[in-house]
């Protein structure tokens, strides 16, 4: 959704969409955003199957609007679409300084690792714009699907924008929540049930920030599952079968903290 196509932070906007793609109300964009909606619904129903989390429920998105969809389906599998885009609070973005050289892949690992220590994170990848999945930390059984999984993510984020999203997307299904954030042109995927949204956007915020000088797309290795760290207590591999893990860079820490930064009105989804 472009930014000549946004919704004005005073005029909130709730609409319908039916299975036969009749829209009841008005999205605020001249249909543009309605016409998505079952688009992104049957990706992400997909995305609910893969990861054995069940039916999607609710797709929420959060930029500089909240984007709220609460699905139900027909037994032919179409589904209705309630749709409620609410305004927010523009939010102080802190400044980070990234700590120290490190090559692309080390970085991508450290950004995981990160995430991976946010309360309710269950696994999380990178998905690089072709589709290849350059990295993954989680539980070693949930990680066979990441691949299209991360492909349906990229492709909902692209039906939603054509800037990268300044917040995240997050997919509600009967058991579980899928969460996707644009990182350029790839993106970030995790299996996140409980997290907060607030601690999801600090470490997205974060994760950002670390890999903003990084070319994601130069990193050549596909991804593994055997290689995989894994959070149980099965029994290593052997030592001559561990692949290398480059260094870790410091991280990112806070600069200008409680300052706010100004920044111009954009589309509710894009940056």
């Amino acid at each position: 959704m472009s930014a000549e196509q946004g919704i004005e932070a005073t005029d909130p906007a709730e609409f319908l969409v039916r299975p036969d793609g009749t829209v009841l109300g008005d999205d605020g964009t001249a249909g543009a955003l309605a016409a998505a909606l079952p688009y992104t619904g049957r990706l992400a129903r997909r995305m609910g199957e893969l990861v054995e989390v069940g039916d999607l429920r609710v797709m929420e998105a959060f930029g500089t609007h909240r984007l709220t969809v609460g699905v139900t389906w027909t037994p032919a599998g179409e589904g209705t679409y309630r749709a409620a885009l609410t305004p927010l609070e523009p939010r102080t973005l802190p400044t980070y300084t990234v700590v120290g050289a490190v090559d692309t892949t080390a970085a991508v690992t450290h950004c995981l690792q990160r995430l991976a220590g946010v309360d309710g994170v269950v696994w999380g990848s990178v998905v690089a714009a072709d589709a290849r999945v350059i990295g993954a930390v989680g539980e070693r059984q949930d990680l066979h699907h990441l691949a299209e999984v991360g492909n349906r993510m990229l492709a909902i984020l692209r039906s939603l924008e054509d800037q990268h999203a300044t917040g995240f997307m997050r997919l509600r299904f009967e058991q579980g929540a899928v969460v996707g954030a644009s990182l350029g042109r790839h993106a970030l995927v995790a299996r996140a049930s409980t997290a907060e949204d607030e601690e999801l956007v600090a470490i997205i915020d974060e994760i950002r920030a670390i890999l903003a000088g990084h070319d994601l797309a130069s990193v050549t290795s596909e991804f593994d599952p055997s290689e995989v760290p894994t959070g149980t207590s099965a029994e290593p591999d052997p030592p001559s079968t561990l692949p290398a893990r480059p260094a870790l860079p410091v991280g990112a820490r806070y600069r200008g903290a409680g300052q706010r930064v100004e920044r111009p009105r954009r589309g509710f989804f894009g940056r």
